[in-house]
Formats: structure tokens, sequence, C-alpha cells
């Protein structure tokens, strides 16, 4: 069920701060193809949370997947009422945060967003009060193009957006700005200092793989948080977690945000849904999955066998995304996010299963960091950092298992050639990216080969990187056999130290 045509307006590029989204001329008196039928969605898992999560989010997490909730792929966590800031005191408090700083959007137009089109950008951005005045003035414009079906505005708004997505040419143009992807760090965080739930230290916490990442060695957008600034249908379009890493979007202030998501046992279903439905457009971009910008209604989803749940977040509320959850969402009027990358222990099987997924599509995502950094990371700092007898077995077992593969793969290029140069890294703490292999983009962490003929470097799992009679080769590693081995000691010594 693919409705849409290609849209034949063109989308804006850029606007001023001022100009502002007009009314409608008139309201299309019909009405719409969807009805409150057809969002008749299951909910997603509701649990309450107190202080005690934030004191080891982990253990919680721990448990959902203990009990099975990876099956739903997003879980829906309320805290107390108390904690929440009220709307008026949050915006003007990061108002004064920001200082007057301008933010950049997004130019989403909904009735191209069915044809995965890449958005505009507004450069020029906003400031916080600007932002708020376009929010404000669009919302106060904006007339329903269709008989209102439902009394729930909420639910109507639903009716409408995904209207207008798989309908386009029947309604006019709807044109709005998302401020997305806003690094805490760098423009503000949406926490006030000490306040219960902040996500900029939650991944310092026990059964976190990232507590490792010291400050310099931070991942940008995914363990540093980012800032969300939405207004009415602004949206995010259909995508998995970096990685198949789980996430925390914790809503702040404002109004609504309505979030689908396809359980993890259907990614792969909707993963062959979505390269059929784009057949023709992957042809000349085979990279459009990745850029996050297809809109995809959940009716069309379910239509396909793929089964959509859903759920409306509030202020106060947090959403949590656990494993290979592709999911989507938009907002219901002005408010503010915030959200984290987590790695729990069980994050581990997920970074091969991206990886493959990765590989099978011609390396167009690119891996974001090597497994083997962090996990390298985690052994030297073994006596730094805290994990649970369990959690340090599971470790263990998959570093041990990623080590042995690669003095495998040493032992064959040292056998596969004659008179192999090994040399050790000059400096063992060069940055994972130095080093890139030509033949899939993977990182080069622990080890690469070398032909010093015609100067080419890979991962030495390919074992050839050349096409020489006679190739030089040189087998490159940042740590030796015997510091691996050392390594997976370390690991193994805190199984028997940890207590249950």
């Amino acid at each position: 069920m693919i409705h849409t045509k290609k849209h034949s307006k063109q989308t804006k590029k850029s606007k001023t701060s001022d100009d502002f989204t007009e009314p409608h001329p008139k309201l299309l008196l019909e009405r719409f193809p969807y009805t409150s039928k057809d969002f008749q969605l299951k909910d997603v898992p509701v649990l309450a949370i107190d202080q005690s999560f934030f004191n080891d989010p982990f253990k919680m997490i721990d448990e959902l997947y203990s009990k099975g909730y990876e099956q739903f792929g997003i879980v829906k966590l309320i805290l107390p009422s108390d904690l929440v800031i009220p709307n008026k005191k949050f915006f003007s408090q990061l108002e004064s945060k920001l200082k007057g700083k301008r933010i950049q959007t997004r130019i989403q137009t909904l009735n191209t967003q069915r044809a995965g089109e890449i958005f505009g950008s507004n450069t020029l951005g906003f400031t916080i009060q600007e932002y708020m005045n376009l929010a404000n003035k669009f919302e106060c414009s904006h007339r329903l193009q269709g008989v209102r079906e439902v009394s729930n505005q909420i639910r109507q708004n639903e009716i409408e957006f995904w209207s207008i997505i798989d309908y386009p040419t029947k309604y006019e143009d709807i044109e709005v700005e998302y401020a997305a992807d806003l690094l805490a760090s760098k423009y503000a965080t949406g926490f006030q200092e000490g306040q219960l739930g902040n996500l900029n230290g939650i991944n310092k916490n026990r059964n976190s793989i990232f507590q490792v990442l010291q400050e310099k060695n931070e991942i940008n957008g995914i363990s540093v948080p980012w800032l969300y600034l939405g207004m009415k249908y602004a949206n995010f379009c259909w995508h998995k977690e970096d990685l198949n890493l789980n996430s925390m979007n914790y809503m702040h202030a404002g109004a609504a945000k309505t979030w689908y998501a396809v359980p993890p046992s259907y990614s792969d279903k909707f993963l062959q849904f979505f390269n059929k439905a784009y057949e023709n457009e992957r042809k000349s971009n085979p990279h459009l999955l990745y850029d996050i910008t297809c809109q995809i209604s959940p009716i069309e989803l379910i239509e396909n066998g793929i089964p959509i749940l859903r759920t409306d977040q509030q202020p106060g509320e947090l959403i949590l995304t656990l494993g290979a959850t592709y999911h989507a969402g938009f907002s219901h009027g002005l408010n503010c996010s915030e959200a984290v990358n987590v790695a729990p222990i069980q994050w581990l099987k997920e970074f091969d299963k991206a990886t493959q997924e990765y590989r099978m599509d011609g390396n167009l995502k690119k891996v974001s960091f090597p497994l083997e950094w962090l996990l390298c990371k985690v052994a030297l700092m073994a006596e730094e950092i805290k994990f649970t007898k369990q959690a340090w077995q599971k470790l263990f077992e998959k570093f041990k298992q990623m080590m042995d593969q690669e003095i495998n793969h040493r032992n064959c290029i040292i056998s596969l050639y004659d008179h192999v140069k090994i040399i050790e890294f000059a400096n063992k703490q060069e940055k994972y990216d130095r080093s890139v292999c030509k033949i899939c983009s993977n990182y080069m962490y622990l080890s690469y080969i070398f032909c010093g003929k015609c100067l080419k470097k890979g991962c030495i799992c390919h074992q050839s990187i050349c096409a020489c009679s006679s190739p030089q080769i040189s087998l490159y590693n940042r740590y030796n056999n015997e510091e691996l081995q050392v390594m997976i000691a370390t690991l193994e010594s805190k199984i028997r130290t940890t207590g249950s």
C-alpha cells in the first residue's frame, strides 16, 4: 500500500526566523482517508520508577531483559510528578543557559516525507524564544485539513499527520522545523544541577560498558546526550539506534510526543519491506535508510505484517528502547526532550548483529566505534570500574572470543606470507579511528597488515589486501599476543573476585 506520488512542490531550503507558516486559505471539507479505527494500536509497557532507578539504572534494565521486555523493544518509565519542572520555568531556564545561542533546524515538509526527500536546513536558526514563537504561531494558525473525527486532540493530530504523509497531493503543504541533535555539551542540558533523572551521568553507573569512557573519549551523540526541541508535527523518521544500542529519551517539558515501535523480532521483516518499497529510490541513494528521512505510516506497516506498538510521551516520562528496535514519532506541539545511548551487558550480542547488517548492506552504514576498543578499556581499567559477577562473566566470554579470533588471524598471516615483519604500534593510546580498512571501511583497532610494495593496508581478517606478486607484508599490532592474554586473565580473575 503505497499511496504517495512524487510530490512536485519544492521544499524551501532556508527561511528566516521571522517567516512563519501561514494559515491554510480554506478548510478542505472532506473526511480524512484514515479514521480512529485505523489507529487502534497496542500500547507499550508502562512502569512507574522512583529514585532507586537512578541509583542503579542498569539493574532495572537487567530485570527488564530477564522478564522478557525486549520482545516489545520499547518501555515507558514514569517519574514521580513532583520532580517534573513546570513548562514556563523550564523554558526560561533553558533560554538563560543558552545565552542567546542560535540553534539550527531541519525543515520538514510532511507532504514529501513518504518519498524520503532530504530535509532542508535552516542554518540561520533561532534563539529559544524565536523557536517558541514559531511553534506557538504555527499551532495557533494551523487548521485541520479535514473534518474533525474525535475530540481527543492527540488522536486527531495522528489522523491528520499520517493522512498527509500517505496522501500528500490531497493536502496543502505542511512545513515545520525540528531542532534535533543539539549536543548537550555544546549547547546546554535541560537538566538542572542535581535533578533526579539526569542523563549526563547515566553511563557512569555499574554495568554500563560506557563507564570506561573518560571525558576525552566520550562519543558525541552516543554517550553524550542530545537535546531536542520540537513543534507540532516535527518528527523523527524510522530508524534503529546506532549499532543497535539502547537509548533513553526523557521529556523535560511541553506537548506530548507520539512514539511508534517495531518489536525487535520483526526488524528483519521491516528491513525487507523497506528495501522493496524503496527499491527504485535506493538505486540513486543506497544510503536512504540511514539518512533517516523516510516516514512510513504504521497502517502501511501493519498491512504488510509488521506489528506496531505506540505510546504518547508526556513531560516526566522516560522512553527506553531495547535491542534492535525500529522507531519513529512526531510531536503535538512545542516540547523539549533529551536523549542518550546506553550500553548494558545485553547489548554485546547486538553489536555483532548490527555490524553483520551493515556488511550485508554494502557497509553503507559505518561502524561508529570498534567493540575491541571498548573491551580493551574494560580489561585495562578493571580495578576502577564496577560490574556484577554475571556481567564480568559476559564481558570475559565476549572478550575471549574476540581475542582468540584476533590471535588466530595473526597466526594465519604469519603462516601465509614469507618473512612477515611484526611491528607494534608506536603509540598504543592512539585513537581508534587512525586506521581504516580500504576494503570494508571498518576501524583497524587491534592490528592491520601493510604491503611495503604497493603501500596498501587492511584488516587482517581479509588476509590478502593487494595483487602484488611478491608482497612485502608487515603485521602491525597495538598489543602483542602476550598482552592480550594478560587482559583475558584479568577479566577471568574479576569473575572469581566479585561477589554474587
